[in-house]
């Protein structure tokens, strides 16, 4: 998960299985850690990096966190989870300027 920008892209296929399973409580918690650790500008706790350098410490970064799991109607809920959870981290951790879940 090599950080080289101001924005994080990520799109989400599936938990277990591409394009057809859901992210149940825990691997929402997972994602929220790591999206919450981006917005702040940091590095996600459990990510590998193929680089050898860590990622440029930033004040915080947009995060896009596109969720195309859609073979059993599980994204929009499955989003949703991902928003209320990075909402409360946020809140927890003081918040980040100009953070924006919507």
């Amino acid at each position: 998960m090599d950080l080289t920008s101001d924005f994080v892209y990520c799109r989400l296929h599936g938990a277990e299985q591409l394009y057809a399973s859901g992210y149940d409580a825990k691997a929402i918690a997972a994602w929220a850690g790591r999206v919450t650790a981006w917005a702040q500008g940091e590095e996600a706790p459990d990510g590998q990096r193929a680089s050898s350098q860590p990622a440029r410490k930033r004040a915080r970064r947009e995060i896009f966190v596109y969720f195309d799991n859609d073979a059993k109607v599980r994204a929009p809920f499955d989003a949703q989870a991902l928003v209320a959870r990075v909402e409360k981290s946020l809140a927890l951790a003081g918040g980040t300027a100009g953070a924006r879940t919507r």
